[in-house]
């Protein structure tokens, strides 16, 4: 059965928006169509449009009065969450994904034997040069969209399939749609990560499989990287610690690494590497991940301008130094600076 989904401009980020598609994935309710706004009068003409399958409006609860006066009829109120139906049509107002099994099993929506499946994919980094190569679709008997939706996220994307017929037949089209994006993207992309979880998760359940424990020393990025790192049940067996040495003398005091950074500046490779090893050894871990730069908006330079960042893994005797370059305001050169950690120590780890 396939549902129409709203989404109000207040629900939308790529955390909520994921966990919402991929709810409705596994509950065989992949959607036909979706909408994304905050007028209140064209979510109550896109209501109307859908009426006869089920409905649900993720983000906002302030459609209750104007439903009402249209002829719907309240169900249920369960906390921030409003049940409605008119002329045998759900419709659910979510604040998000979670109640959406408990709703679904409550009206029975998955009763009939459902033909439709979708997948929604994560996709780090994605830049508007690389959509175009995601809009080839490996074809297929079966197939109901002939290219996947995109959404576009300051740096991420998430990528949605909806398909068309036998269900073994559709985990084969996206293992298929999977293989052909990664070899298109590998001819554009040194560095990328498309999988069914976000990045974080995947990189916390590798930590989890290898047994290696990592530590991290950050700067710009102000615990961001430490906070992902944790957002994995579990992270209690691989993460050490993290220290937010964010201040000149906080690295020189904590780290012990004045001499190079007057040496070197505090925004440098070398710096990097030094937090990396410093942030390993306090922490008595396997990895370490140092981090530096500057997220602006002020302070460039032509030598260091707004984006610069240099990130450090040291994994053994490997030691992995990048200079980035990131566009974007303050919070989106920390949030990709953070993501670029994750990925780089990634690929440390598939060298374990």
């Amino acid at each position: 059965m396939r549902s129409q989904v709203v989404f109000s401009l207040e629900f939308l980020n790529e955390v909520k928006l994921f966990k919402a598609l991929k709810a409705l994935d596994d509950l065989g309710l992949a959607w036909e169509s979706i909408h994304i706004t905050s007028n209140y009068e064209e979510l109550g003409n896109l209501i109307k449009a859908f009426t006869g399958k089920p409905i649900f409006v993720f983000g906002t609860q302030a459609l209750g009065f104007l439903l009402e006066k249209e002829g719907w009829q309240k169900l249920t109120e369960r906390e921030e969450n409003l049940i409605f139906v008119r002329n045998d049509t759900p419709l659910f107002c979510l604040k998000g994904p979670d109640d959406l099994p408990s709703v679904v099993q409550e009206f029975d929506l998955t009763s009939s034997l459902s033909k439709t499946y979708g997948r929604t994919f994560y996709l780090f980094p994605c830049g508007l040069d690389l959509l175009e190569t995601l809009k080839v679709v490996p074809q297929k008997q079966g197939v109901l969209l002939s290219s996947p939706e995109i959404f576009f996220f300051k740096c991420h994307a998430l990528i949605h399939l909806v398909y068309k017929g036998k269900e073994s037949e559709a985990q084969d089209f996206f293992h298929c749609f999977k293989e052909s994006a990664e070899k298109a993207l590998k001819e554009k992309a040194e560095l990328f990560y498309l999988g069914y979880r976000f990045l974080w998760e995947e990189v916390g359940a590798e930590l989890l499989n290898k047994k290696v424990r990592v530590a991290v020393a950050e700067s710009l990025t102000g615990g961001l990287i430490s906070h992902l790192l944790t957002e994995t049940p579990g992270a209690s067996n691989y993460f050490s610690q993290g220290l937010v040495t964010y201040r000149t003398e906080s690295k020189s005091n904590i780290l012990g690494i004045g001499e190079i950074i007057q040496e070197r500046g505090v925004i440098s490779g070398e710096v990097a590497l030094e937090m990396a090893q410093k942030a390993r050894e306090l922490g008595r871990a396997e990895i370490g991940i140092g981090i530096t730069g500057l997220a602006g908006p002020g302070g460039g330079s032509v030598e260091i301008p707004v984006g610069t960042v240099f990130l450090a893994i040291v994994a053994g005797k490997k030691e992995i130094l990048r200079r980035l370059a990131l566009k974007g305001n303050r919070q989106e050169i920390k949030l990709q600076s953070a993501c670029w950690a994750l990925l780089a120590l990634k690929k440390v780890l598939e060298s374990i």
